[in-house]
C-alpha cells in the first residue's frame, strides 16, 4: 500500500514476480549459444588429440552425435517452457524441486568454468599476436600479467551485461557472424591446401594408437566441445516467440558446429600425422606443441607463406573475438540460471532481484562473474576443461530423462516441438533420441568420473556435497521436507482417521435383553496433532507405491535396483574387455539403461 498525494489517500500496488523483457531473436540466441559452443574447439581439439590420435576426428563426430541428441532434446523442453534454467527447470518440473536445484547446482559449476576458461584462453591467443605487436607478448610471457587481463576481461563483460541484454547480444551476433565467415573460408583453404585422406588413414592404429580405453576418454573429453547448448535454454525467457525461435536456433547451431567438427580435426591430423617417438608410445605435434592453440597450429601450415601469415595472424584475432563471445555467453547464462533458482525459492530472493533501471538480474551478474574470475587465478585450464565436462554431462543426462518423463506426467502440456522418432507406450510416446542420448551421455560421465583427470573428479563430488549441505540446511530452516516423492502426497488436513473409538456405556445397546435404548451419541473424532500429522506422511511415497504396486512387485523392484547398484560398481564385464578392466563406462550405461527402463514402466503403470 502506498499513500497518494492528498491526506487520507491511499493506492494498493498489486505485484508479480519481476520478468525479463521478452525482446531475442533466432540472430540473438544462436549468437549467444554458438559463442560458447564453437568456441570451445580452440582449447577442445588440441586435448582430445592427445587421447584420440588418429582417431581424432572420429571422436569428435561420435560425440557430435550425441551433442544432436541434447539439442533436439532441449529444444523440445525449452519450446514446451520458456523459462530460465534449462536442466535444471526440466527436472524441477518432471521429478522434483531439490533434483531441480541439484541439476542446477551443477550447472551453476559448469558456467563458471565456462567463464574462467573462455576468458583465460582469449587472453592466450591476444598473446600470440606478440610475434608482430611487441607489448602483447606480455601476456604470453607473464603470467601474472596473463591472469590480470583475463580477470579485466570478466569485470568489463559484467558492466556489459548489467547495462543490458541488448548490448551484449548484439556484441555476440556482429562477432559470431565474422566467425562463421572465417571459419568457412580456413576450412575451404584446409580442404584444398592441406588436406590428404592418405596420411589421415595411416594416423589410424586401432587398438594400439589409440588403445581402445583412450579412444572412449577422448568421446568424452570431446564432449567439452559441444557444452554450451543450455546457452539457449537459459535466455529463453528473454526470447520471443520461443516455440519458433529456440528451435530455429538450435539447429543452425547444430549444423555450423558440426560443419566445423567434422572437417577441422581431419584437417589438423593431415597436417601433424601420428608418429612413434619411442617404442610403444604415439603422439602427434597436434596434442604437444600445439595442444594449447591448435587452430594457429593448422593454419601456420598454409602455403605460400604470406597466406600463412596473414591466417595465423586473423586466427588469432578471431579466437579471442569469439572466446569473448563465449565468456559472455556464459555469464548470461549463469546469472539466468541463479535467477531461475532464486524465484523458485531454491536461492535466497536477491538472486531474482532486477536492477531498477536496466532491468536485468545485476546481482546474480555480479557474484558469479566474481566467482569466475577467482576461478582464472590458478590458470590450470585442464583442470577446469574436466570439471566443465562433468559438469555438463551429468545436467545432459538428467534432462533427458527429465524431457522423457514429461512425456507422461504431462501429457496435456502444449509442445510447438516434438523430437522426431517417437514409439507409443502408454498414454504417452517414448522420444528414442532422449532415450538414446541419456545412455550415451551417462555412458562418457561414469568414463569422465573413472578418469579423474587432474583431481577433477574430486572438485566435482566436493562441489556437489557443498551443494547438498547448503540445500539440506536452508529447506530444514524453512522447515520444508528434504525429499519429496514422484507421486505427491494428499494434504494433512484431508487425511482421514481410521483409529476405533468405543462409544460410552450410555450409547452402548444390548441385543436380547429388555431396557431402555438410549439414542447414540457422535463422537466427535480428535484433532490430529503435529505428532500424529508427522506419522502419518512418515514414508508416505513408499505406502502409497505398495498400495498401488503390492508388495511383491515393490520388493522385486528394489532387489533389482540393488543388484544393478551393485554390478554397476564391482563388475568388470569381461576379463578379455577391449576397453580395459574394472570401473569406466560400464557403470553409467548400466544404471542409466535401468533409471530409463524403471521411469518408463512407472509411467505406463501410472497411465
Amino acid at each position: 500500500m502506498k499513500r497518494g498525494r492528498r491526506p487520507g489517500d491511499f493506492r494498493v500496488v498489486v505485484r508479480g514476480r519481476p520478468k525479463l523483457p521478452r525482446t531475442l531473436g533466432v540472430g540473438a540466441l544462436f549468437a549467444a549459444c554458438y559463442g560458447n559452443v564453437g568456441s570451445s574447439i580452440y582449447y577442445a581439439l588440441g586435448v582430445t588429440a592427445a587421447f584420440a590420435l588418429g582417431l581424432t576426428p572420429l571422436a569428435l563426430i561420435l560425440a557430435g552425435a550425441i551433442f544432436v541428441t541434447t539439442a533436439l532434446n532441449y529444444a523440445e523442453g525449452t519450446a514446451a517452457m520458456p523459462h530460465a534454467g534449462g536442466s535444471s527447470s526440466f527436472a524441477r518440473r518432471a521429478f522434483n524441486e531439490p533434483l531441480g536445484f541439484i541439476v542446477g547446482w551443477i550447472q551453476l559449476l559448469n558456467y563458471t568454468a565456462t567463464v574462467s576458461i573462455s576468458a583465460y584462453t582469449a587472453i592466450s591467443y591476444l598473446g600470440d599476436l606478440g610475434k608482430y605487436i611487441g607489448p602483447l607478448g606480455v601476456f604470453k610471457h607473464v603470467l601474472s600479467w596473463h591472469i590480470g587481463a583475463a580477470v579485466v576481461l570478466v569485470a568489463l563483460l559484467i558492466v556489459i551485461n548489467i547495462v543490458g541484454i541488448q548490448e551484449s547480444s548484439f556484441v555476440n551476433l556482429t562477432l559470431a557472424l565474422v566467425y562463421l565467415v572465417t571459419q568457412l573460408v580456413l576450412v575451404v583453404l584446409g580442404i584444398f591446401l592441406l588436406l590428404n585422406f592418405r596420411t589421415v588413414i595411416s594416423n589410424i592404429h586401432w587398438g594400439v594408437a589409440p588403445t581402445w580405453g583412450n579412444f572412449l576418454a577422448s568421446i568424452s573429453i570431446a564432449m567439452v566441445t559441444y557444452t554450451g547448448i543450455e546457452t539457449i535454454s537459459n535466455m529463453s525467457e528473454e526470447a520471443k516467440n520461443p516455440g519458433k525461435t529456440v528451435p530455429r536456433a538450435t539447429y543452425g547451431v547444430i549444423i555450423a558446429v558440426l560443419f566445423v567438427s567434422a572437417f577441422l580435426p581431419t584437417i589438423g591430423m593431415s597436417v601433424f600425422p601420428v608418429f612413434q617417438d619411442h617404442p610403444g608410445h604415439y603422439t602427434t605435434e597436434l596434442a604437444a606443441i600445439w595442444k594449447d592453440d591448435p587452430v594457429a597450429g593448422i593454419v601456420g601450415a598454409f602455403h605460400p607463406e604470406l597466406l600463412a601469415l596473414v591466417a595465423s595472424v586473423w586466427v588469432a584475432i578471431l579466437a579471442f573475438t569469439i572466446l569473448i563471445i563465449a565468456t559472455n555467453a556464459g555469464l548470461i547464462g549463469i546469472s539466468r540460471l541463479s535467477y531461475s533458482l532464486a524465484i523458485n525459492d531454491l536461492f535466497p530472493k536477491a538472486f531474482a532481484q532486477l536492477h531498477p533501471r536496466f532491468k536485468t538480474p545485476w546481482i546474480s551478474i555480479i557474484v558469479f562473474g566474481i566467482a569466475g574470475a577467482i576461478l582464472i587465478l590458478p590458470g590450470k585450464i585442464d583442470l577446469m576443461g574436466a570439471v566443465y565436462s562433468l559438469a555438463a554431462t551429468f545436467a545432459f543426462c538428467v534432462a533427458h530423462l527429465a524431457v522423457m518423463r514429461l512425456r507422461y506426467v504431462e501429457p496435456e502440456l502444449y509442445r510447438p516441438y516434438r523430437m522426431p522418432f517417437n514409439i507409443k507406450f502408454g498414454r504417452a510416446s517414448i522420444p528414442v533420441l532422449s532415450v538414446i542420448g541419456a545412455i550415451g551421455i551417462g555412458t562418457v560421465f561414469s568414463q569422465l568420473m573413472a578418469q579423474n583427470i587432474s583431481n577433477s573428479t574430486f572438485i566435482y563430488l566436493g562441489w556437489l556435497l557443498l551443494g547438498v549441505a547448503a540445500f539440506t540446511a536452508y529447506r530444514s530452516y524453512r522447515k520444508e521436507p528434504l525429499w519429496e516423492p514422484l507421486e505427491v502426497p494428499p494434504p494433512a488436513d484431508r487425511m482421514v482417521t481410521h483409529r476405533f473409538e468405543p462409544p460410552p456405556p450410555e450409547a452402548r445397546v444390548r441385543i436380547g435383553r429388555k431396557g431402555k435404548l438410549h439414542e447414540a451419541v457422535p463422537v466427535p473424532a480428535p484433532e490430529p496433532t503435529p505428532e500424529l500429522v508427522h506419522h502419518r506422511t512418515r514414508f508416505l511415497g513408499l505406502r502409497l507405491m505398495i498400495q498401488r504396486h503390492g508388495k511383491l512387485r515393490v520388493a522385486l523392484g528394489l532387489a533389482l535396483c540393488a543388484a544393478v547398484s551393485v554390478l554397476a560398481v564391482v563388475a568388470d564385464l569381461s576379463p578379455n574387455d577391449p576397453f580395459g578392466h574394472g570401473l569406466g563406462w560400464s557403470p553409467g550405461i548400466l544404471i542409466v539403461t535401468f533409471m530409463a527402463a524403471w521411469l518408463l514402466l512407472r509411467s505406463w503403470h501410472e497411465s
